[in-house]
């Protein structure tokens, strides 16, 4: 393996996941990193890091979540976080798991989202709720309201990921999609061959608005300032 090869791409991973690089410079180091990777038939875990330090997991994964609360809704924003991630997700209802499959960096993202967005939809769920019922205008009692206003605010989400998916697969990532997609799909029927499908749907009229208008205002993903070193969430 040439050793110019590895340090330029290990250079590039260090870079993208440097926490002094804006999102910008990281974006397009993590992209040019992949690229060379791909273009030499490498893994992550061919480049090692210089002090003989583990190196990232590669190949396609699995990682199990189970939520034994919002389990109607959790799945549907997964799954929207995890196909614009090139991850997929399947849904164990009897165990009320959530099967993520992807790469190690692909599934590591949809976590970190996931992980910020639920807590953060949770709480504009609560207010916009108190809100609609302030009103007295409303008729939608609280479960069929906040069901709908997640599914919504899934909606919009969903959206404004699906436009950066866009343009990725339009731009440097254009052979980088199919062959991704192709060995998670591979991956996912090993484990799950015989699958079936569900329909998600909610009778809530004015909780999915609320929902849908609420998910333009929620950061996809935690806000970092850096100040001393030290990460803080806006």
């Amino acid at each position: 393996m040439d050793d110019r090869l590895t340090d330029k791409i290990r250079k590039l991973l260090a870079m993208a996941e440097h926490p002094n690089s804006n999102e910008n410079e990281a974006a397009i180091a993590l992209q040019k990193a992949q690229k060379l990777l791909f273009e030499n038939n490498l893994t992550r875990a061919d480049i090692k890091d210089t002090d003989g330090g583990p190196s990232t997991p590669a190949g396609i994964g699995k990682l199990d979540i189970t939520e034994s609360v919002g389990f109607r809704w959790k799945p549907v924003l997964m799954n929207a976080l995890a196909r614009n991630n090139l991850c997929r997700v399947i849904r164990s209802s009897h165990n009320n798991t959530i099967h993520v499959f992807g790469t190690y960096d692909n599934v590591l993202a949809v976590m970190e989202m996931y992980h910020w967005i639920v807590p953060e939809l949770e709480r504009m769920a609560m207010k916009g709720w108190t809100a609609y019922k302030a009103d007295g205008t409303g008729r939608e009692k609280a479960q069929t309201w906040k069901y709908g206003f997640f599914l919504g605010a899934t909606d919009t989400i969903e959206k404004r990921l699906a436009e950066s998916m866009r343009e990725f697969e339009t731009g440097q990532g254009y052979a980088l999609v199919p062959i991704n997609k192709a060995l998670v799909t591979d991956a996912v029927k090993r484990v799950f061959p015989h699958l079936k499908t569900s329909y998600t749907g909610s009778r809530s009229y004015d909780g999915r608005i609320a929902g849908r208008q609420a998910g333009n205002n929620i950061a996809l993903k935690p806000t970092r300032k850096i100040s001393t070193g030290t990460h803080l969430l806006n």
